[in-house]
């Protein structure tokens, strides 16, 4: 993505990243999105303090009022090294509202047109997702199912999507697989180059 997607996207996912130490400058363009009401979905094992809210010090209103703007409009605290389950879940919710749709033959859930120009494999990766059991899931991730699909319910209303990942993801003996779980999820909607949406690994300096 560019900085330019952040004041086009609708949805935030967040993995592994602990912006208010990590990445400071980035919790501007969160706090402008959260104005916006936008939604933030934060998975990360520590409750990071930056993540929950945040004071803006080049904001006099805030500075002499003592508020703040709450990031995370959902925080789940993923048990380490459970991010694909939690994805997974994700997923599992993600193709029930489809199926719903389906038999209700409302609009579906996942972008097909998108999927079938620019992914392969989409059948064998939603039977797949079908085979995991919801009590493995959770037992894995260390969040509920409800949880899951509470995330789903608000991913599968946004138009654009933007999956942000730090080394949380990816430093495990699992963290390639990590990775594609979170470009499978995006991609489930077509969220990748379009404007607003797109995934965003964080890197480097920290500002």
């Amino acid at each position: 993505i560019t900085l330019d997607d952040f004041h086009k996207t609708d949805c935030i996912l967040f993995f592994g990243q602990n912006v208010g130490t990590n990445s400071p400058r980035m919790l501007h363009d969160l706090q402008e999105a959260r104005k916006r009401d936008v939604p933030i979905i934060t998975f990360n094992p520590i409750l990071e303090p930056g993540l929950v809210k945040f004071a803006n010090p080049q904001s006099p209103v805030q500075m002499l009022t003592g508020t703040s703007t709450k990031i995370s409009t959902q925080y789940h605290q993923v048990m380490p090294g459970g991010d694909i389950a939690a994805m997974t879940g994700i997923c599992k919710a993600l193709i029930a509202a489809d199926d719903a749709a389906l038999a209700a033959g409302r609009p579906r859930v996942f972008d097909m047109e998108f999927i079938e120009q620019h992914t392969l494999g989409f059948e064998d990766f939603i039977e797949n997702m079908r085979s995991y059991r919801w009590e493995d899931l959770e037992r894995h991730s260390g969040l509920t199912r409800a949880a899951l699909e509470e995330t789903a319910q608000v991913y599968a209303s946004s138009h654009a999507t933007i999956g942000i990942f730090g080394m949380g993801l990816t430093q495990h003996r699992t963290g390639v697989e990590n990775v594609q779980m979170l470009v499978n999820l995006l991609l489930l909607r077509g969220n990748i180059g379009k404007p607003g949406a797109g995934i965003l690994p964080v890197r480097g300096h920290s500002n």
